[in-house]
């Protein structure tokens, strides 16, 4: 069989196997660790609770109940519980890996070298994928945005609305698709995705509701007075101050629950004043990169390979803003942007703003995990953080800010000048 396979086709299924191999070893090695994993320790409770017909009260959306119970119907055990999820997060992650390649393939990119970018990103933050829920939201958003290419939007809203209900900052990338449409006076388009939406979201809240309404109302208003998390931005950029000795501040440990909301958060008056602007803060800067990629995309209407990467960058930056402004910047967040970074590289015309990406990225990921094993590893959280944590969660911070930050650039470089050479991205049905 193997024999008959195109070049292409053999590597993704090389790259596959490869992913499964890094799965499974990790499976296996959770096994022989002591610190519990967030699967077992929270996921596998709600599970339980699922199976016994309680609808557990939770921060996030309904129908993120519906991805911790699929792998309990495939386990008897919290050690089975735990296999059978990992060997679901690997089953997204390799629908990303085929929707990649599609996209690369029709927009006329190497497909070998789109689906290595996505393994490796991948991979550096596997442990994340494998021990939360985010790659399900991330994925449904890169298929969202595949359908749109492919003149189905009707799915796309669909899969962003189920998104939203998994997590919630797809709702905002649905705000992005519709400024897709209003850029081209598709009022139908518009008023089609808002139905769809609509209902969609109506098909998962209405059940839930019936049968635990605080399953629904808690998500909404869970976050409301929550402080600010240790490793967000704001948390970060104003922990140095505190070692000058300008303001007193102090961690409140995750098990101090309600009152930490299940995180080590930052405490004192200036981060609880700041925790209370945050949110607004957030809407703002998130309407505003929507209208950017608006103004900018409203000039460039010609050429689709311009139109697919200020399309793919305007949804990147609407999730960078929502992690940069968030309350909380938990590590496995950097899952929600790692289908788009992917997209904006390989989309991109400028091959020195693509790579030098890609290589901030890998810091930036990499960064990312020597950082947790030492905050949550080796000093185990909490009061135990100390300022060489604070610091390099900022330093961590401040390279999400800069590849963003290269991304706006790109994008009004694009709105600037435009590509140039032949145009690429004319396989796809739709031209939006």
């Amino acid at each position: 069989m193997l024999e008959n396979m195109d070049r292409t086709k053999k590597i993704e299924l090389y790259l596959s196997l490869a992913l499964a191999f890094a799965f499974i070893c990790y499976a296996i090695a959770i096994q022989f660790i002591e610190y519990p994993t967030e699967v077992a320790r929270d996921r596998w409770v709600d599970a339980e609770a699922l199976i016994s017909g309680k609808i557990p009260i939770k921060e996030y959306p309904p129908f993120a109940l519906v991805f911790m119970l699929i792998p309990r119907l495939f386990s008897w055990d919290c050690t089975s519980y735990n296999v059978a999820w990992v060997i679901m997060t690997l089953v997204f992650t390799l629908i990303g890996l085929e929707i990649t390649r599609r996209i690369a393939e029709q927009y006329g990119y190497s497909e070998v070298k789109a689906m290595a970018i996505y393994g490796m990103l991948m991979v550096i933050l596997l442990p994340f994928i494998t021990d939360h829920f985010d790659i399900y939201p991330a994925i449904m958003c890169l298929a969202a945005f595949y359908f749109v290419l492919k003149d189905r939007p009707i799915w796309a809203f669909v899969l962003l609305s189920l998104g939203t209900l998994t997590k919630v900052y797809p709702a905002f990338l649905i705000l992005v698709l519709l400024m897709m449409y209003l850029v081209r006076r598709d009022w139908k388009s518009i008023g089609m995705g808002i139905v769809v939406s609509a209902i969609t979201a109506l098909a998962v809240i209405i059940p839930f509701y019936l049968m635990e309404p605080a399953s629904v109302t808690n998500f909404l208003t869970y976050n409301s007075d929550r402080p600010l998390e240790i490793g967000s931005m704001p948390a970060t950029l104003i922990y140095p101050f505190s070692m000058m000795g300008l303001f007193d501040v102090w961690i409140l440990p995750w098990d101090h629950l309600p009152e930490s909301y299940g995180s080590d958060d930052l405490m004192g008056s200036v981060p609880e004043a700041v925790a209370g602007i945050m949110m607004p803060l957030m809407v703002i800067a998130v309407l505003a990169s929507i209208l950017y990629y608006g103004h900018i995309r409203n000039k460039r209407n010609e050429r689709s390979d311009e139109k697919i990467f200020l399309a793919a960058s305007g949804m990147l930056i609407v999730i960078m803003i929502l992690i940069l402004f968030g309350k909380v910047f938990s590590s496995q967040y950097l899952l929600w942007a790692i289908p788009f970074f992917v997209l904006v590289i390989i989309t991109s015309k400028n091959p020195v703003f693509s790579d030098r990406l890609l290589k901030l990225l890998v810091i930036t990921f990499l960064f990312t995990e020597i950082n947790c094993g030492y905050i949550y590893g080796y000093l185990n959280g909490g009061t135990n953080i100390d300022d060489l944590s604070m610091i390099l969660m900022l330093a961590r911070n401040l390279l999400v800010v800069y590849a963003t930050y290269m991304v706006i650039r790109e994008m009004w470089n694009v709105y600037e000048n435009g590509f140039s050479g032949e145009e690429l991205g004319t396989n796809f049905e739709y031209d939006y």
